[in-house]
C-alpha cells in the first residue's frame, strides 16, 4: 500500500508507521547488491541498479558477483547528515516478522518512518548533552530501504543519488576517497 492523500491507511497514524517513498533509480530486486560505507560523519551506499534487459527473453538468470570486473549500473547514495544507520536486520522471507510490516512496510520498497520510535529513543539519550536542540532534530529523517535479503535504516536529514556505469570496485574507491576527503 502506498500512503498519499488519497488513501486512507487501515492503521493508527498517531504511532509508528512506514510510508512508501519514492526512490530513483530503483533496485534490482533479485541482486541488489547493497554496500554500505560510513564513518561517523559521512554515510553512502551503493546498490545495482533495475535495468531491465530488453533483449532478455525469461530463459536465463544473470549472476550479479561484485567481485568480478564486470561494469554494471550502480547507484551512489550519499545520506545527508547522516546520525545513525542499522544494515541487516530481516530479509524478505521474514519480512512479516517486521513490527511496521502491518503499518506500511512494503518489500523492496523504500519508506520513510514516520513517528520513528528509533528517532525518539535518540532523542532521548542526547537530551543530557548541554547543548541539545529539538531544532537539530526536527529535520531528521527514518529512511528505510526493503533490499531482498536485508533492510538498511538511515537517520539522517536528506539523500541524494547519484549514477554511474562502473565496477563495483571502482565505485567503491570513490566512495572511500569520499570518506577520507
Amino acid at each position: 500500500m502506498h500512503l498519499n492523500q488519497d488513501t486512507q491507511p487501515s492503521f493508527d497514524t498517531n504511532n509508528e508507521y512506514a510510508r512508501v517513498i519514492s526512490w530513483d533509480p530503483s533496485w534490482n530486486l533479485g541482486a541488489p547488491c547493497p554496500q554500505l560505507f560510513s564513518n561517523g560523519y559521512k554515510t553512502y551506499l551503493i546498490y545495482y541498479i533495475n535495468e531491465p534487459d530488453p533483449a532478455w527473453d525469461g530463459s536465463y538468470t544473470t549472476m550479479i558477483n561484485p567481485g568480478e570486473d564486470n561494469v554494471y549500473p550502480l547507484a551512489l547514495v550519499e545520506f545527508i547528515h547522516p546520525h545513525s544507520h542499522r544494515f541487516g536486520i530481516v530479509n524478505d522471507e521474514a519480512a512479516h516478522g517486521h513490527p511496521l510490516y502491518e503499518k506500511g512496510l512494503e518489500t523492496y520498497a523504500a519508506h520513510i518512518i514516520e513517528n520513528s520510535s528509533w528517532i525518539s529513543e535518540l532523542k532521548k539519550i542526547h537530551r543530557v548533552h548541554h547543548r541539545y536542540s529539538e531544532l537539530h532534530w526536527s529535520k531528521r529523517n527514518h529512511f528505510l530501504l526493503f533490499f531482498h535479503d536485508e533492510i538498511l535504516e538511515v537517520i539522517a536529514d536528506d539523500y541524494k543519488i547519484e549514477t554511474y556505469k562502473s565496477t563495483f570496485q571502482e565505485l567503491s574507491i570513490e566512495v572511500v576517497g569520499r570518506l577520507n576527503s
